[in-house]
């Protein structure tokens, strides 16, 4: 059974009733244009001619059967060809006519049909991986495909109907040219329209979703897209242009003779007479005529309007939609209407309002956390909130001698300076993707870590540390406030990253030894007199060589508070 359920499962990959839509539509396309030309190739004089001579023979109590020639003749002026074939009837093998028209079978068309999906079936019965883009590409555009082979068909039968002419009666007239374009233009709107709606939807419901639900479900498209005004005017050209044409056609064909004498009398007397004599005919036509061209012209205006009522508004709210997934969130859009339209665009705007309060949000909550912080937590992606070991380098900073500053300086002085300070030296750390834990009074806090997206956080937090010190000689440089020099502490190990605080009031932060030591190595740099001091573990993890500028100067074995063992620190110095 399970066999039998796999077998089936590849049997409907080659996807056959997308072959038998496009063999019907082709079908019945071809039996309306058939109908059409025959008709419009009909011998009228040979038909009379032959009916009358039936009348009279019933008159006479005869049957009256045309002869051979006669049906030759008839089916000939059709652009039917005549075959005879052999059949054995009550034991005796007798000659059977047969009149048919020439048709290209639809073989090569299928054929261009597989080639076109040959990425697709390679995709489903080979092991071997393939180009998904590819496939894609050829499964968005197979609409436009089997669009474009409508007219193919259609064109192939206008050459094939001429030629089929020729051979039977030689030069082909141009009524008759004429008569086979119309034939092929009638074939190529109904074909062309019935394959991109019935075959799209099969091709949506049949190829597309399975396809895509296991390759990229919810992303953009890439293909040629066939735009709203582009179906309806299609629809309105293939049912509704078209058939009222052929609705004109059909009386205005049947009277071609009337149309003849009159515009061929010469005389304008006479013309008037012919007219009155067939005014009952010609009056109904003209009508007709006249009705015509005012509905093809409200046509030409609906697809016009169409274009400013439909296609204009879901163009202007797809251009929003793109500039909302660029970042843009002014774009918000009117509602005029209560119709799907208006509810489309008010839903527009709900979403845009929650998509801006969501980012103000972010924004006001990185102002506190870090923006790494609280894109984190506001996803619920990689940081646990109820606490996650992480490894990382943390660093610490200082101002030295900020107690006699801030007596000097009135307090709101004092914080316009810290806050001119903390954006100056912020910035390396920001660059090398340091995350800035808390502000404490004048000292900072940072965190390097791969959980924020830095793999080599030692050398980050090094350059940052180097950086800062760059950024602390450009702040003193603006003369703005009396001069004052920092410490940096550097330290790398494992520590626990988590939200501590109350029920109404928490604080995601790091804890862990990692953190107190990275805090008492800063500490060191007022005894030891230097800028940067790093631990042995930040040095173990950097590559030297990516400092040329600096070296790095190892200082004699501390003892620092809460150790048992003495640490190796050593000071980052410019050559």
């Amino acid at each position: 059974m399970k066999t039998l359920s796999k077998l089936w499962g590849k049997f409907g990959r080659l996807h056959l009733g997308l072959y038998f839509l496009f063999s019907l539509m082709v079908s019945f396309g071809g039996i309306t244009a058939f109908f059409f030309e025959k008709y419009s190739l009909l011998d009228t004089g040979l038909v009379k001619t032959e009916w009358q001579h039936s009348v009279d023979a019933g008159a006479k109590g005869k049957d009256y059967v045309p002869s051979q020639t006669v049906r030759d003749k008839f089916f000939r002026s059709l652009n039917l060809n005549k075959r005879v074939e052999k059949r054995w009837v009550r034991g005796e093998l007798r000659d059977e006519i047969r009149y048919e028209g020439k048709g290209g079978g639809l073989q090569l068309y299928f054929l261009l049909l597989v080639l076109w999906l040959w990425p697709l079936y390679r995709h489903y019965f080979s092991r071997k991986p393939q180009d998904l883009a590819r496939i894609e590409s050829r499964i968005i555009n197979l609409p436009l495909a089997i669009f474009v082979l409508g007219w193919v068909i259609a064109v192939q039968r206008y050459f094939s109907s001429a030629a089929g002419y020729a051979e039977q009666f030689g030069a082909v007239p141009d009524r008759v040219k004429l008569v086979f374009a119309v034939s092929a233009l009638l074939f190529g709107a109904f074909v062309s329209y019935l394959n991109l709606e019935l075959t799209g939807l099969y091709i949506r419901r049949f190829m597309a979703r399975p396809f895509f639900a296991a390759n990229n479900p919810y992303g953009l498209k890439r293909g040629f897209a066939i735009s709203l005004t582009l179906r309806y005017a299609l629809m309105i050209f293939s049912l509704g242009m078209v058939p009222l044409l052929l609705g004109l056609y059909v009386p205005i064909y049947s009277n071609l003779d009337v149309f003849w004498k009159i515009f061929s009398s010469g005389e304008e007397g006479k013309a008037l007479a012919l007219l009155a004599e067939h005014i009952r005919v010609l009056v109904p036509i003209a009508i007709v005529g006249v009705l015509t061209v005012l509905i093809l012209i409200f046509q030409a205006v609906s697809i016009w309007l169409y274009r400013l009522n439909v296609q204009a508004p879901v163009s202007a709210l797809v251009g929003r939609m793109k500039a909302v997934a660029a970042g843009d969130f002014s774009c918000k859009t009117s509602v005029l209407y209560a119709d799907e339209f208006g509810q489309l665009k008010g839903h527009f705007n709900m979403m845009l309002d929650g998509l801006l309060e969501r980012d103000h949000i972010k924004d006001t909550f990185g102002r506190y956390v870090s923006m790494e912080i609280a894109e984190k937590i506001m996803k619920s992606g990689r940081v646990n909130l109820a606490g996650e070991e992480i490894h990382a380098t943390v660093l610490f900073s200082d101002i030295r001698g900020f107690t006699p500053l801030s007596e000097k300086l009135p307090p709101v002085e004092l914080i316009r300076f810290l806050n001119e300070y903390f954006t100056y030296i912020g910035k390396p750390i920001a660059a090398n993707k340091g995350v800035i834990n808390k502000f404490m009074g004048d000292a900072v806090m940072a965190i390097f870590s791969p959980v924020f997206g830095v793999e080599n956080h030692q050398e980050a937090a090094l350059k940052a540390a180097i950086g800062m010190r760059e950024a602390l000689r450009e702040f003193n440089a603006l003369k703005r406030y009396p001069e004052v020099g920092f410490g940096v502490g550097l330290h790398s190990g494992g520590l626990v990253a988590g939200n501590v605080g109350t029920a109404e009031r928490m604080e995601y932060t790091v804890l862990g030894d990692t953190v107190n030591v990275a805090s008492r190595i800063e500490s060191q740099t007022k005894d030891i007199t230097t800028q940067i001091l790093i631990s042995e573990a930040v040095v173990q993890g950097v590559d030297k060589k990516d400092f040329p500028g600096f070296d790095f100067v190892e200082g004699a074995p501390v003892l620092m508070k809460g150790k048992s063992k003495p640490m190796v620190l050593y000071r980052v110095e410019p050559k």
